[in-house]
């Protein structure tokens, strides 16, 4: 009972080398039942005869202990001769004692391996961050300095001789500050150290400083995982400069220009030609987007196509935009893209072609129209006869010319001068609009020759010729007088005298003709068959 208490693994032979006791510790050993007791000692201890062999009363060695599950581990006996029949036996496992040891030994190896690449990793941060252009500096966790280049230490001469390894961030801000010799402009020294340190702890900080020469520089430092911080001092002087000098050509340029987000398309500045083309006031203007001097479908494309843009464009669409008060504007939009550090942005330079399309369009209406009368001119009705000859043609529809002649207004122009003349041209063609219908057509073709151009049949011509004739008929008051004029009408039908327009419009006059000879005031249709 007192070896079954003992808590190492303990077992008794007889001098026959049988066991004759084991406790529950030896049978966890070898990993087996009860059933060691009256077994041959050498079934565990396959060096027995060995052991046995020692004549000590008590001894101690090492040997091998076969487990039931035929592995074999190495152990320590502590072999006590009770009397020459029978032996007492205490076993250790030597197993975990000399694991241990080798998990010593390896995690010592381990420890100077991992001290010697920290060592070279070491060496090698820093022999990156003197390589590096800009002035670099490593905190630990405790925001203490590690290593720092040398460029950062040229950028700060009134700390270098105070800077090393362990020294706090924080007592090396004080020092600059107390030397009076800080390069950066500071104004209150307890205030601009507190926010110093708060954005220094932020996961990333970024701020731009001037120095006391007039440099720029800018603090980017960013937390590494560890909780550690890398530090970049980069000289942005050129930088500013440059932004300066675009500021400068923003804000004086003549044509108007606007900077605006390349996602949102939100205004972000505008210079004082943009402020004064629309009529916004200059703080009202980065409220909107650009897209909103654009109205309905027109904003919608031009959101998208600044959206889209992959590289500069260049401006070849003239888009319609609308001002402050309704006042309307024509431009082109040349378009720069801006790439500021993560943030995209779009440049827009508006040339205001308002003038050019007015007198483009001016331009066109003289090429088209009747400078007196304001009606189309010969021009316009010759393309509208062709297409609507081509349509008629085609759908199978009909339609009808008269040819016009004024009767006696050659004896109004001899006896009352051009300008009488002039006024009474005006009158007739606002008479001859008000007698037109929907979708019909009259124009000038000169002197006191006038065409209309009617989609109806033969029938429907000949109503409208009567009622040309009867608007004409009735007196013009022209400088306080009352003048009379008539007008003889030839009329051309299509299909009946053919779909072209030469022939068409030769079958009318041959018409007018007739009508002049039968008395004037009167109309004739032409009876040639095409």
């Amino acid at each position: 009972m007192l070896l079954e208490a003992v808590p190492v693994a303990s077992l008794c032979v007889n001098a026959g080398g049988i066991i004759v006791f084991a406790n529950g510790m030896v049978t966890a050993m070898v990993g087996g039942g009860p059933g060691l007791v009256r077994t041959p000692v050498s079934r565990l201890l396959p060096e027995w005869h060995i052991v046995s062999s020692v004549s000590a009363l008590s001894f101690r060695r090492e040997t091998l202990l076969l487990r039931c599950d035929g592995s074999i581990i190495p152990v320590e006996l502590s072999v006590v001769r009770f009397s020459e029949v029978l032996t007492g036996i205490v076993i250790r496992d030597l197993i975990d004692e000399r694991s241990m040891e080798t998990m010593r030994l390896e995690l010592e190896r381990q420890n100077e391996e991992a001290l010697l690449e920290a060592r070279a990793a070491h060496r090698r941060l820093g022999f990156f961050i003197d390589m590096l252009p800009q002035a670099a500096c490593v905190f630990d966790a405790e925001d203490r300095y590690i290593l720092w280049n040398e460029k950062y230490a040229a950028l700060y001469p009134e700390i270098a001789g105070y800077l090393r390894p362990g020294m706090p961030f924080r007592e090396i801000l004080e020092i600059s500050l107390a030397s009076g010799e800080m390069p950066e402009l500071v104004t209150d020294p307890q205030r601009w150290l507190e926010e110093r340190m708060r954005k220094h702890r932020l996961p990333v900080s970024q701020e731009e400083q001037m120095l006391r020469d007039g440099r720029w520089l800018r603090h980017d430092d960013r937390r590494t995982p560890d909780g550690g911080a890398i530090g970049m001092r980069i000289d942005i002087t050129d930088l500013k400069h440059r932004e300066e000098s675009f500021r400068l050509l923003f804000d004086a340029n003549p044509m108007p220009m606007m900077v605006c987000d390349a996602v949102t398309l939100d205004i972000v500045a505008v210079n004082s030609a943009a402020v004064r083309l629309y009529g916004f006031p200059a703080e009202a203007m980065p409220q909107k987007r650009v897209t909103d001097f654009h109205s309905g479908s027109e904003g919608e494309r031009l959101g998208t196509m600044l959206r889209g843009l992959e590289g500069d464009c260049e401006a070849r669409t003239v888009w319609h935009q609308k001002g402050a008060n309704g006042s309307e504007h024509h431009v082109l939009i040349y378009v720069r893209i801006i790439n500021d550090g993560p943030s995209r942005r779009l440049l827009l330079t508006i040339a205001d072609v308002s003038d050019r399309i007015r007198a483009e369009a001016h331009a066109t209406h003289l090429a088209h129209h009747d400078p007196l009368t304001g009606l189309p001119n010969r021009m316009q009705f010759r393309q509208k006869l062709e297409s609507a000859l081509e349509r008629a043609a085609r759908e199978g529809e009909e339609l009808a010319v008269h040819y016009l002649d004024l009767d006696g207004f050659k004896p109004v122009n001899d006896t009352f001068g051009h300008a009488a003349g002039d006024l009474l041209l005006k009158q007739v063609a606002e008479r001859l609009k008000s007698v037109l219908l929907n979708g019909d057509l009259v124009a000038r073709l000169g002197g006191d020759e006038f065409a209309i151009l009617q989609h109806a049949s033969a029938s429907k011509a000949a109503d409208i010729a009567d009622r040309c004739i009867l608007a004409l008929g009735k007196p013009f008051g022209i400088a306080d007088r009352q003048i009379g004029i008539s007008v003889s009408i030839g009329i051309a039908v299509a299909p009946g005298n053919g779909f072209d327009p030469d022939e068409l419009m030769s079958a009318a006059d041959t018409a007018l003709y007739q009508a002049k000879a039968g008395g004037k005031s009167t109309w004739r249709r032409s009876s040639t068959a095409a």
